[in-house]
């Protein structure tokens, strides 16, 4: 999983893509090349063009129109667009090395705010000739109005996203762009503490919005309240042990004197503000809240829950599916997986069930770490293992370092743990592991797991999409959920077909996590949309998962309370990558170079389905169109 985004960015945007998301794209359904028809955001296919993957800068425009005159005018509204996420997006600005002037701004105002805007965006838009651009510039129309219909559409499931549990909640970006502020002058210091009177500030907003969902009949279910309320006390810590709290060193430039007064300064108001606001909701939450919530977990159990479920498929995953199709599909798979998995226990002279089997693999001592240390040194020796292989597979890398660590304790809410992109202040990017109950995390899988963390999945492609100086600077930020986890899943994939799960353990530890993303097409739609209870989906993946009850536990929140239906995009993300290759192996024939694909899947940064699938189209006619002879296999 990718670090989250969107609860930095207030609660407008974020409200729709807790995660990661674009709207508007109904993209083609995994199993087929083919697109399916072109939502308004992608509303016409991309013209021809003889211009690069990445970039087109110098492409002639189609004849008849007035040249470049088009690209222009998207190149002014693509800067424009660019200074407003700049201004407004915390995430943005700590990756681009700016001051962080504010937090989040997580009220329906602010949501219904960013609609208005991008609607005159979404005007601006319309009055493009995009038959006069070239490829690359019609992705940037194309992502620009994806945009600009997600903005729009956020403030109507304001009331159904919970904005406090540890995947929605704004704090761990919060803490991380607070950690990483300069302080160097008295203007610096008077920044600082203004950010952490709004910190306490943010904190009510967050309060508010819970007391709105109760007016509307929304209230977290009972196991989500525990763990939101836990989080909140474990954001609560005295002056002295608080995340906000600036150590000394961070002030080496700072009057000895002054640095005193601004510690001294900064204690009273994490005491006598942040903490008591977080103290007060955590309380509030576990009592008259608590009692009033509800036993049962899943999005459709609200008023208007159904309608809003399905707007999250379509959001999340960019596949406009029903439930029932996305259940009917993850059935399948999960029928697949099973009988391949059974073939490795067979080779591996284990004739018991899955759940046996599992069972032995969770209290097995050859798979069990014992220290975070241990964790980080069993998940890089897969990636020493793939590294010699990488320039077979593919023709560019990201130039930023890699690594692994482990989470902050406060956020070991979250079943896994996630990739974090490299910034200015910590320019490596890390895949950061939950470090908790040891005794419950077999590591059968950490080879599956790193290669879609790491490399060659969320390092690779957000990484090369952060670098690539072609791209306009708002879409190396752009990640849509099917693309980035796709991505991911596609890579887990991919290190089978390069002969790195050589063993059966390892192979069964990557079979074990495609079921568990394959189960997740079953639950997630069982419980927002078809009536499952918790108790029905616990039991469902405990049958079949390596998954320890705790994280089963956990996961089940997470698909049902914290991020509903963006679970769906990893498996339909991958499918739909797999299946555009296909779709490219057939059309090139002994032309088809897999080095080449993946630079065009990677080279133009994050694209939706339908995009994708129109964008791959246009490379396949560029690799025809090359006289050069067959390229290497």
């Amino acid at each position: 999983m990718v670090e989250k985004a969107g609860a930095r960015r207030g609660a407008g945007r974020a409200a729709l893509g807790a995660i990661l998301c674009i709207l508007g794209v109904a993209g083609s359904a995994p199993g087929s090349a083919a697109p399916a028809a072109p939502a308004a955001a992608a509303a016409a296919a991309p013209p021809a063009s003889t211009a690069s993957t990445a970039s087109t800068a110098g492409a002639a425009p189609a004849a008849g129109t007035a040249p470049g005159l088009a690209a222009a005018e998207l190149a002014a509204i693509a800067v424009d667009y660019w200074r407003h996420e700049l201004d407004d997006d915390l995430y943005i600005r700590m990756r681009e090395g700016l001051p962080i002037e504010r937090l989040p701004d997580l009220s329906p105002e602010h949501g219904e705010k960013e609609a208005a805007w991008a609607r005159t965006l979404r005007e601006r838009l319309a009055r493009i000739d995009e038959a006069a651009l070239a490829h690359g510039d019609w992705l940037t129309l194309a992502l620009l109005r994806d945009q600009a219909e997600e903005s729009i559409a956020a403030p109507q499931a304001y009331w159904h996203i919970f904005l406090a549990t540890p995947y929605d909640a704004p704090f761990g970006g919060v803490h991380t762009a607070l950690g990483a502020y300069q302080l160097a002058t008295p203007a610096d210091l008077a920044s600082y503490l203004r950010l952490l009177h709004a910190y306490a500030a943010m904190v009510e907003q967050l309060r508010r919005h819970l007391e709105g969902q109760q007016a509307r009949g929304i209230l977290m279910p009972k196991a989500e309240v525990d763990t939101v309320a836990a989080m909140l006390r474990a954001y609560a810590r005295p002056p002295q042990e608080s995340v906000l709290q600036v150590s000394a060193d961070r002030l080496h430039g700072v009057d000895a004197g002054a640095a005193a007064d601004f510690r001294q300064a900064a204690g009273r108001i994490i005491a006598d503000e942040i903490d008591p606001a977080l103290v007060r909701l955590a309380d509030e939450l576990a009592g008259e809240y608590r009692r009033r919530a509800p036993d049962r977990i899943g999005i459709g159990q609200y008023p208007g829950g159904d309608a809003v479920y399905r707007s999250m498929i379509r959001i999340q995953t960019g596949f406009d599916l029903a439930p029932e199709e996305i259940h009917r599909r993850g059935e399948a798979e999960v029928e697949r997986l099973s009988r391949r998995m059974t073939e490795v226990r067979h080779q591996l002279g284990f004739a018991g069930t899955a759940r046996e089997f599992n069972q032995r693999l969770r209290s097995d001592p050859r798979f069990l770490a014992r220290t975070p240390e241990e964790v980080a040194e069993r998940l890089m020796a897969p990636v020493r293992r793939i590294e010699p292989k990488i320039s077979a597979w593919f023709l560019r890398v990201p130039k930023a370092p890699y690594g692994v660590e482990a989470l902050p304790a406060a956020m070991g809410g979250m079943t896994y743990g996630y990739y974090q992109v490299p910034t200015p202040a910590q320019p490596r990017g890390r895949y950061l592991f939950n470090p908790g109950q040891l005794d419950q995390r077999p590591l059968v899988w950490a080879a599956a797991l790193i290669y879609h963390e790491l490399i060659p999945g969320h390092h690779f492609q957000l990484a090369l999409q952060a670098e690539n100086p072609d791209l306009p600077p708002f879409r190396r930020y752009l990640t849509h959920t099917a693309f980035v986890e796709g991505w991911g899943e596609y890579s887990s994939h991919l290190a089978e077909e390069m002969g790195l799960y050589d063993d059966p353990y390892s192979l069964y530890g990557r079979l074990a996590m495609a079921m568990f993303l394959s189960t997740r097409l079953v639950v997630d739609t069982g419980l927002n949309a078809l009536g499952w209870t918790r108790q029905q989906a616990t039991d469902y993946m405990r049958e079949r998962l390596l998954e320890s009850d705790v994280q089963i536990d956990s996961e089940v929140l997470r698909y049902s309370v914290a991020i509903p239906a963006q679970a769906l995009a990893y498996k339909l993300g991958a499918t739909h990558i797999e299946d555009l290759r296909r779709h490219a192996e057939a059309a090139l024939g002994p032309r088809f170079d897999v080095r080449r694909f993946h630079d065009a899947i990677l080279g133009s940064g994050s694209l939706p389905p339908a995009i994708l699938a129109r964008h791959v189209d246009w490379w396949i006619e560029q690799e025809k169109r090359e006289t050069s002879g067959p390229h290497p296999p």
